[in-house]
Formats: C-alpha cells, sequence, structure tokens
C-alpha cells in the first residue's frame, strides 16, 4: 500500500516537473522569437516591443487627423483628378485672353490712340508672363492643399483662387484704363503676379521636394518643416524673368520714342 502510493506521488512530481520544463521552454523559445524578429517596417506585422494598438497606429505624415486616404476606386480618381487639373488651367484664362487681345492689337492698333505695335508686343511678353506665373502659383498651391485637404476642400479652394485672380485682373485694367496705358497695366498685373509666386514660393517651402514636385493625383502626403526662404529659388523663377521684361519694355519704349521723332 505504502508502495504504491509512494508510485503515485512520483508520478505526480514527474508530471508537474515535466509541465513546468515545457512552460519554460515556450517562454524562451517567444522571447527568443521576439529576437529574432526586431523592428521591422512591414505593416500589419508587429514588432519587437509593440503592443497590437501600437501595430494598428498608422504615423501621419502630416501633423493633422484630418489629411484624407486616396480613395480605392480608379474611376473616382481619374474624376477627381480631371477635375483638379481644369479648375488649375482656370488660372490662365485672363492671360490666355489678354494675350490674344495684345496679339490683334499689334496688327491692328484701336484707332485714336497713341499707341503703336511696340506697345501691345510689350503687353504681349508680359501677359504671356503673367500666365506662366499664375499656373505655376497655383500648382503650387494645389500641392499644399491635397497635402493637407480632402479632395472636396481642395477643388473649393482652387475655384476660390480663381474668384480672386480674375476679378483682381479686371480690377486692374478697369482702374489703370487699358485702353489709354495698356504697357502700364500689363506690367502691374505681371509684377503683382510674380510677388504672389514668391509668396507661394514660401508657403510650400516647408514640404518636402518630393510632395512639391509630385504630379497632380489624389492623397498625395508629405512631412511638413519650418518655412523657409530660398532667394536663389526666388531670384531664378521671380525676379529674373520680371527683371528681362523691364529691359526689354525699357528698351522697347525707347525704341519707339526714336521712331515717333523721326516721324515712322
Amino acid at each position: 500500500m505504502f508502495a504504491a502510493r509512494k508510485r503515485r506521488l512520483s508520478a505526480g512530481a514527474s508530471g508537474a516537473h515535466l509541465r513546468t520544463r515545457r512552460g519554460a521552454g515556450l517562454r524562451g523559445s517567444v522571447r527568443e522569437e521576439q529576437m529574432l524578429r526586431g523592428v521591422t517596417t512591414v505593416r500589419g506585422q508587429r514588432g519587437a516591443g509593440e503592443t497590437e494598438t501600437e501595430m494598428d497606429e498608422v504615423a501621419s505624415a502630416l501633423p493633422i487627423a484630418r489629411a484624407p486616404r486616396a480613395s480605392s476606386f480608379p474611376l473616382e480618381q481619374q474624376i477627381i483628378s480631371y477635375l483638379f487639373e481644369f479648375s488649375r488651367l482656370l488660372s490662365i484664362v485672363p492671360a490666355v485672353f489678354g494675350t490674344l487681345y495684345n496679339l490683334h492689337n499689334i496688327y491692328h492698333p484701336p484707332p485714336n490712340l497713341r499707341h503703336s505695335g511696340i506697345d501691345y508686343v510689350v503687353c504681349t511678353l508680359w501677359a504671356i508672363l503673367t500666365g506662366i506665373q499664375c499656373l505655376a502659383l497655383t500648382t503650387g498651391l494645389l500641392t499644399r492643399w491635397q497635402a493637407y485637404y480632402p479632395p472636396l476642400s481642395t477643388l473649393i479652394r482652387l475655384l476660390a483662387l480663381q474668384a480672386i485672380c480674375w476679378p483682381a485682373t479686371h480690377l486692374t485694367l478697369s482702374v489703370l484704363n487699358h485702353l489709354k496705358r495698356p504697357v502700364a497695366c500689363w506690367v502691374v498685373i505681371g509684377s503683382t503676379t510674380c510677388v504672389s509666386r514668391s509668396v507661394q514660393l514660401w508657403v510650400t517651402s516647408n514640404l518636402w521636394d518630393h510632395v512639391r514636385n509630385a504630379p497632380l493625383r489624389v492623397g498625395v502626403k508629405g512631412k511638413v518643416g519650418e518655412r523657409r526662404w530660398d532667394w536663389g529659388e526666388v531670384g531664378v523663377k521671380c525676379v529674373l524673368p520680371a527683371g528681362l521684361l523691364y529691359f526689354v519694355t525699357a528698351w522697347a519704349l525707347i525704341l519707339k520714342g526714336e521712331l515717333h521723332l523721326r516721324g515712322c
């Protein structure tokens, strides 16, 4: 009787020891797996030291929580991209009409006005510069808005920008009287557009370069930092084009005066 009881106690102790060894081995294998796993960047796979909650958190590229995800529907993405492109191209409409109007006046100057074809050549150059700068300004702001806002908010901002720029161009032409002072009107319009373009370069300077140069698409995101003035970029993209046209304008007006003195 005592021998049987001793055998049962020995068997129970052996089973408990075996279970303890199995549990220790399992915990050791888990720790070893975590050490070997290390840090992973694969989305959906938990790295060492991460909890399930941390694994599900996706770091947003921007310091806001409302940045949208790209749509999963290709047709919707295509439609939104077309709307963005159409709204972006609306920025050059005043400059295009101004260019065509001035080109027409080069060969058919308005009657009873003391303006020659030289004046309208200069106006055409300034109108072209205005269109280029307006398109670049709108593209830069669009890239920023795509990184910050959902598509509908971005589209509203694009249309609102045109609702500001178009009347501003018309107001300048009306106040300065483009029939009497066409050169002055387009010099003012082109110069203010270059200034606005320089401000846009500063506004978007805190976006990473790969975001600023990214193609137009839905869901463009990038990290932000401190804004800074890149005077080299401002000089090349804003000051240099305007400076060249000021140089051309000055010599064109001098040439016009010489031709007028000679009765040509």
